[in-house]
């Protein structure tokens, strides 16, 4: 009887446990803008890993190169999302609420093009838009998961932002993707001195500069493969904690100059 009785605890104690400990052995990510470049082979990486990869797209039937990454990892899922649609992100919010995710990536994003950045010849419907995108639709999603990401193990907000919103650095070209940039990092910034004391932290990464639909036509010595940029995007994410929390790196952990 005794026997029996611990046998019992046992299984009990088991049964508690181990969801909780398979629960920390396979964290979830959720990254915006994952059918290309940067946010696909970031979305690539998590999988391989053995998270669950929630990752999102505009259109997600012309996902290819995401879908066979699923073929292999059914780990990863697929949704689509637009990042200005913003009944859309509380819908995918509410969809997911009662799942913890310990990662939210905010990649998506538009440059706008050089040729509608040129002062004197402003393109400000493209403004407008790149904006959206670039800014406020990182923080509606920041807004809209932070349930999910306050009920993870990890609490981390990572934007993937860009040197070029440095207004310690001098470019004289690229004005609304930099100024977009920018805003994206003084916003940021600023929610995470709120957020951190709910023990989130909140990251801007600098991905380096990548050789992807935002540089086309460009071949310089100093541009890395989207490939390279996410592997050092990770390792960056692995290590940001709450004490760098609102702090601006680029993509080997250095700090960068607002």
């Amino acid at each position: 009887m005794l026997h029996r009785l611990i046998l019992n605890m046992f299984l009990v104690t088991a049964c508690l446990v181990f969801p909780a400990l398979q629960a920390a052995e396979n964290p979830t990510v959720l990254i915006t803008g994952s059918n290309r470049g940067i946010g696909l082979e970031i979305a690539r990486i998590y999988a391989e890993r053995g998270w669950t990869v929630i990752a999102t797209a505009r259109r997600p039937e012309a996902t290819d190169d995401l879908k066979a990454i699923r073929v292999k990892h059914p780990n990863l899922v697929i949704e689509q999302l637009d990042v200005t649609d913003h009944a859309r992100i509380d819908a995918l919010a509410a969809q997911y609420r009662d799942k913890p995710i310990d990662i939210l990536i905010n990649n998506a994003g538009i440059s706008g093009g050089h040729e509608n950045a040129k002062f004197g010849e402003m393109n400000y419907d493209v403004y407008y838009e790149v904006h959206r995108v670039n800014v406020i639709g990182p923080t509606k999603m920041a807004e809209a998961f932070l349930p999910s990401v306050v009920m993870s193990e990890q609490k981390k907000i990572i934007n993937i932002t860009s040197g070029q919103g440095s207004i310690a650095k001098t470019w004289g070209c690229c004005t609304i993707y930099r100024s977009s940039k920018a805003a994206l990092n003084m916003m940021m910034r600023n929610i995470s001195l709120e957020l951190k004391k709910k023990g989130i932290t909140v990251g801007l990464i600098s991905p380096g500069f990548v050789k992807t639909g935002f540089t086309p036509g460009l071949d310089l010595p100093m541009m890395i493969t989207p490939v390279e940029s996410a592997t050092k995007v990770v390792a960056v994410i692995d290590e940001y904690d709450l004490e760098d929390t609102g702090t601006f790196l680029g993509k080997d952990g250095q700090t960068w100059p607002w």
